[in-house]
This record gives C-alpha cells, sequence and structure tokens, in this order.
C-alpha cells in the first residue's frame, strides 16, 4: 500500500480530538434509546403512500449525511412573498431519514414552481454513523467508535433549497451546503438560480470541482468505495472535517459547530479563509482538520476500496485549499551532512594488563511481583420510552424493568453476560469488574405485562490501564 505524504503535523492544530476512556473513573458509554418513531419514514424510489392526495403527490427527494443520519425529521417549507427571513410556512408532511440518510417526501403540486426550504433537525429518535477517527464524542462526552450509530443531540440542523418541479435535482443535507443556504438568506434574490449560484462560489471557496456540492454525498463508513472519486472524497472529508471539531468542551455537538460557523461568518455570509492566531472556525481550520482525518482513516479507506490515487489526489487538493487560505506550515529541518572521515591514527602498543580483581557475587535480586490484573467499570445512562412500537403511549410506572445485555462479542446474540435492572424507574445502571479490553452494552426494556423491547444500539467501552 503507498502511504500518501501530507504537510500535516498534530502540532500544527488546537483541535481538541477525542480521547479513548481509561480504565477507571470513565463516563458513560450508552446512547440514548430510539423511540417508536411518530412520523412516516420514505426513502428515495419508495412509492409508498404518503398521506397526500394523488393530485398532490409531487415528490422530493434527497439524501442528508455527516455520516449517515437515520431517523432526522424532514419537512419543506413555503417563503411567502414579501415576508422577510421569518416567512416561512412548513407545507404538507414531515418524514424520517432512513438508515443511509435518504428521504422522499411529498409536496402539494400548487408550489411546483416555487423554490422551498428542506430541513433537517434531529430529536430523540436521531442517530447518526460516526465517520471520524479516532472517536467522535456524543452529547454526553462518551467515545464512540468510528461505524457506530450514536445520539447527535436535539440541535442538529442542516437546510437546503429546491424546486420540486426539477425532476434531475435532489437535495443535499450536508454542512457545506447548509452553510450555502446562511448566506443564500442574506441575499435579497431569492430564487433557486441564485442558490445554485451561491454552491458554485462555496464550491470554487473550498477548491471543490463544480457540482460538487449537488452531487449525492459519500458516506465513508459505508462498506464499499470502490466507485469513489477524489473530489467526493474532498468533499466528505471536509463534512467530516466540522464532525471532527466536536470536542466535548467547547462544542458538544455537530450542532454547535455549525451554529458558531454560521455566526462567525462574514458579513457576506462567507467563513473567513483564515483561522488565525487561536484557530478559529474558518476555510483554513477545516481544511487542516480535514487533512487530519484523511491520514487517520487511510487505512480504513483503503480496505473498502478507495484507490491510493484517489486518496492521494484528494489529499493534494485538501493541501492547495488549505495554501489558498495563506496558511504556512513550519520549515523541514535541513539535513546535516555527514561528517569527512577522519584519519585512522596509527596503533599504540598497549601496555600489559593490571590483573583483573575478581568481583564479589552479587545477589540476584528477588523478581517483581506481577502487576494485578486490569478491572474497570463501565456507567451507563439512558430514556425511558415513551411510546410503544404501535405508537400508544407508555408511561414509566409501566415499565418494570431492564436487561442488560453486555461482553466482549460486537454481536448481542453472542454476549454471554446478563444483568437485571429490577427499578423500572432508573435511567442508569453501573457494571463492574470489567477486564481489560473493549466490551459492548446493549438494553431493552421489559414492562409490567412481560412485553420485551427490542435490543437498543450497542454502545461500547475501552479498559485500559
Amino acid at each position: 500500500m503507498t502511504t500518501f505524504h501530507t504537510r500535516t503535523r498534530l502540532g500544527f492544530f488546537a483541535i481538541a480530538l477525542s480521547s479513548l476512556l481509561s480504565a477507571c473513573g470513565g463516563v458513560d458509554s450508552a446512547t440514548p434509546p430510539a423511540e417508536a418513531p411518530n412520523a412516516s419514514v420514505s426513502t428515495p424510489g419508495n412509492d409508498s403512500a404518503s398521506g397526500e392526495t394523488e393530485n398532490q403527490k409531487l415528490w422530493v427527494e434527497g439524501y442528508a449525511v455527516k455520516g449517515a443520519i437515520e431517523g432526522g425529521l424532514i419537512s419543506i417549507w413555503y417563503h411567502e412573498p414579501g415576508a422577510m427571513d421569518s416567512g416561512w410556512v412548513q407545507i404538507g408532511e414531515t418524514v424520517r431519514t432512513n438508515q443511509n440518510g435518504g428521504f422522499r417526501i411529498s409536496v402539494p403540486e400548487d408550489y411546483s414552481n416555487q423554490p422551498l426550504k428542506v430541513i433537517l433537525q434531529s430529536d430523540t429518535q436521531t442517530l447518526m454513523r460516526c465517520d471520524a477517527q479516532p472517536a467522535c464524542i456524543t452529547p454526553s462526552r462518551v467515545s464512540v467508535g468510528f461505524g457506530e450509530w450514536f445520539w447527535p443531540g436535539s440541535n442538529l440542523v442542516l437546510k437546503s433549497l429546491v424546486n420540486p418541479s426539477d425532476p434531475n435535482r435532489s437535495v443535499v443535507l450536508t454542512p457545506l451546503v447548509t452553510l450555502a443556504f446562511e448566506k443564500f438568506l442574506k441575499s435579497p434574490d431569492g430564487s433557486l438560480s441564485r442558490f445554485v449560484e451561491l454552491l458554485g462560489d462555496q464550491e470554487e471557496r473550498f477548491g471543490l470541482d463544480a457540482g460538487a456540492l449537488s452531487r449525492r454525498p459519500v458516506d465513508l463508513a459505508a462498506p464499499d468505495l470502490s466507485s469513489v472519486q477524489a473530489s467526493d472524497l474532498k468533499t466528505a472529508l471536509l463534512n467530516i472535517a466540522f464532525l471532527s471539531l466536536v470536542d466535548g468542551d467547547l462544542w458538544r455537538t455537530l450542532g454547535d459547530v455549525l451554529e458558531t460557523a454560521r455566526a462567525s461568518s462574514e458579513a457576506n455570509g462567507d467563513l473567513p479563509l483564515s483561522a488565525g492566531g487561536n484557530l478559529n472556525l474558518s476555510v483554513e481550520l477545516l481544511a487542516l482538520a480535514g487533512m487530519l482525518q484523511a491520514e487517520y482513516l487511510q487505512a480504513l479507506l483503503i480496505d473498502t476500496g478507495v484507490q491510493d490515487n484517489i486518496l492521494a489526489d484528494a489529499v493534494t487538493s485538501l493541501e492547495d485549499t488549505l495554501s489558498s487560505t495563506g496558511h504556512i506550515t513550519s520549515p523541514q529541518p535541513e539535513p546535516v551532512p555527514e561528517p569527512a572521515p577522519e584519519p585512522t591514527p596509527e596503533p599504540v602498543p598497549e601496555p600489559a594488563p593490571a590483573p583483573e580483581l575478581v568481583p564479589e557475587p552479587v545477589p540476584t535480586p528477588e523478581p517483581a511481583p506481577e502487576p494485578a490484573p486490569v478491572t474497570g467499570s463501565a456507567k451507563m445512562s439512558w430514556n425511558a420510552p415513551s411510546t410503544r412500537v404501535n405508537g400508544d403511549s407508555l408511561a414509566m410506572g409501566e415499565i418494570e424493568k431492564y436487561i442488560v445485555r453486555y461482553g466482549t462479542e460486537q454481536s448481542i446474540e453472542e454476549r454471554s453476560n446478563e444483568a437485571v435492572v429490577e427499578d423500572g424507574q432508573a435511567m442508569e445502571y453501573e457494571v463492574a469488574g470489567l477486564a481489560e479490553g473493549t466490551w459492548y452494552f446493549a438494553i431493552k426494556a421489559i414492562d409490567t405485562n412481560g412485553l420485551e423491547s427490542d435490543w437498543s444500539v450497542s454502545a461500547s467501552k475501552t479498559i485500559t490501564r
């Protein structure tokens, strides 16, 4: 495998990256279990009924990826003529994204030629797949591994604009497109052509190919990336950069990072080029973070089929974007020349050696005791489900107990350890006596009638010395 070289060095960054949990004193690694959905889930290409009448079935399709966002609420909004930015009115239904971030939503035909705002909002049922390394940080400051699902918080909002009468243009909901839409809101021209123009400006500002922000976004946690191109890979790395900045302190969620980006944008709506001395949110900082993610993800990307030259081209393009911001890398040290060999002197006869003294034998020290095995604990917390699978409400008093299944196996069915939380009102539980290694946990609820829920999404914790 070819190793690409970049100018990134960890010492260049003030990015607070997530760290692994230690064996003692760690925080919980459970994510809020998804409740029963209260909105329909629609998928691109799915012709199932949506609640609209036949003469209203004008469909809008798209994808929300940062990595893939499952269970995000999708809604469409119409801007009333002559109104200011606050004059947006929701039309039609609300749907949820599927496991790939895809959605399909109907729009009344009366709005077929109008530019409409498309919004993704997160709630307690929304999950996002981690596509950053070395880990993603959840709102409760838990480290989540690459490819695992976690709750992104309740303040994630992604936005775009669409003309529903254009069948060749799907909706793309990513951080970079969202920033272009925020700039669109500052423009007196509210047409779709103006939004497309601003997408082009965003592509030029980040050194992306024309149309890159309008193509279906790449989920870098997908199992097969053999067909990905360098431009789409670069776009994905820049979008990952937003998530990689979440550190649990300055930014606790991706929504926090996006809000800072919006607030940091200049009067014309553009994110600053340079990060400045404090590495503020900017094109420069995102390019640096994207390059760092390329280094962290190199082996994973190659394993999923990304060609060496594709990865190298994406990194080179990120370096070009970084250079366009005025970023100056530290000079590399000049190589030290090898000194000229000294002439070998003529050997001088050695005097006869003095007789050697035989030392007293040194007693053999007792071997040090073996270190005690590492044990740790994992404390989990959860939100009690408030609805049943069929949509009926579920009170906490109807929950009799919880069952926690855990082990070092990733498959829930293969885990051999179970703990019963007898208190149906409990919302946290601690498992002690865990040996060194990575442990996985899942939980399910049992109501007073003995009905059991499905297992939750697995969470993990690594016990180390």
